[in-house]
């Protein structure tokens, strides 16, 4: 088998132009797209910065009031009124909705004052606040009706912006999740028949969970896996397609006749692909670590994980490769099985993520996506790079060999004998 190795070196060693692409066209884009978007996901951009208004129309004791009137008017015990009115006493809507803009977690970059509307709607048209976050009449009484005794709320928390920007579609984003935070331990405490005490409030800053620091996915490292990944499946068809040209010159049919094993033939283009995008793997992401510092600060630990990460790629590659090996050596037309190979690596290529992220496809298609080899491999280098955690490369690496296997049986069980070619 050495010398069918040796022979496919040889004929992809001649072809300059294809090493070239190969070695050069994923770094190049990768240094491009990873410039046009170096300002997305930079943990050193500039922080956001938020100026608010608060504009309190509601008055809050006139709000209570109205609910205990409301709540003498039902049809119930003296007791049970008697309970509700003693919850309402650690229920206070307003005082929530300061609290938590106020809280020291988000001094750093959300700014806020109590201002008149008019006042605040002037400050926002000239520049100074970016946004206004109104409390309108009947807020208290419409939220206390709404939590304590289950009516629908027709009074929203409103948001007043002169023009949309980040800045206001954070603060949008705050305050969405403050008041899911709010109904969801409501919704709770009332199920559980428990008295209502004053809900946690979501905290600002960077949560660790589990103890685990967990390290941000940059761009730059969903391009260099991206292409690194989508350009070895291409070295997998340009190694198969080789085969188009020793069928015409009739190498196949010479080997067929010095009685050597014909699986030697496709055994010698697997373990070359597997060499071809190894090398390629690796220089690509070398050549990137050095220009623009991919993985910053990665231990030991991390390089060695990542390697063998590429290496079972680099072997279900090479699976795949033999796959095409066996489909041009069953096909006479060169286009068809151009055409084939083609369609089957852009279909993995989409699915798997080297196009754009897997999470811009539907549900159904990044769980199909998972499953492909780049999509895997881009999947299990993420949690690599986040948490650098052993148990969280077994499994995929497992179903990366599986994949290669089950290929390469599939290659020499379609792979023509003698006479049949």
């Amino acid at each position: 088998m050495g010398s069918f190795l040796r022979k496919d070196f040889l004929v992809f060693w001649r072809d300059r132009k294809e090493i070239l692409l190969a070695l050069l066209l994923p770094i190049v884009i990768i240094v491009v797209l990873s410039i046009a978007f170096s300002g997305l996901f930079n943990n050193d951009s500039e922080s956001v910065n938020i100026d608010i208004a608060i504009v309190q129309e509601d008055d809050e004791a006139l709000g209570l009031e109205q609910f205990e009137e409301t709540v003498e008017g039902m049809e119930l015990s003296s007791m049970e009124k008697g309970a509700i009115l003693e919850q309402v006493s650690q229920v206070r809507p307003i005082r929530f909705i300061h609290d938590f803009i106020n809280n020291p977690e988000l001094k750093d970059w959300l700014n806020s004052q109590e201002l008149p509307e008019a006042e605040a709607i002037e400050l926002v048209e000239a520049g100074e606040l970016d946004a206004i976050i109104k409390v309108p009449k009947g807020f208290t009484y419409e939220v206390l009706s709404q939590v304590m005794l289950g009516e629908q709320s027709d009074v929203p928390l409103i948001i007043h912006a002169e023009e949309q920007s980040n800045e206001v579609s954070v603060l949008q984003d705050i305050v969405y999740n403050f008041i899911n935070t709010l109904n969801l331990q409501f919704a709770l405490g009332s199920r559980a028949g428990a008295e209502l005490a004053e809900p946690d409030l979501p905290q600002g800053g960077t949560e660790i969970m589990g103890g685990v620091d967990v390290d941000n996915y940059s761009m730059t490292q969903y391009f260099t896996i991206a292409m690194s990944t989508l350009f070895a499946l291409f070295i997998s068809q340009t190694i198969a397609l080789k085969t188009v040209t020793e069928k015409r010159e009739r190498v196949f049919n010479r080997i067929l006749l010095t009685n050597s094993n014909p699986l030697y033939y496709l055994m010698g283009k697997t373990f070359a692909t597997f060499c071809l995008v190894w090398l390629q793997m690796m220089i690509t992401i070398t050549v990137s670590q050095l220009i623009l510092d991919v993985f910053p600060g990665k231990s030991l630990d991390f390089w060695l994980g990542l390697i063998a990460v590429i290496t079972v790629y680099a072997l279900s590659v090479a699976g795949l490769s033999a796959v095409f090996t066996t489909i041009t050596l069953n096909l006479h037309d060169p286009n068809a099985v151009s055409g084939l190979t083609t369609l089957i690596i852009m279909t993995i290529g989409v699915l798997g993520g080297g196009f754009f992220p897997i999470q811009g496809l539907p549900e159904f298609m990044q769980r199909i996506g998972e499953w492909t080899p780049n999509g895997l491999t881009q999947t299990v280098l993420i949690e690599w790079i986040q948490y650098t955690d052993l148990q969280d490369l077994i499994i995929p690496i497992i179903i990366l060999i599986v994949f290669f296997i089950v290929c390469l049986i599939i290659g020499m069980v379609a792979f023509p004998r003698r006479g049949r070619v």
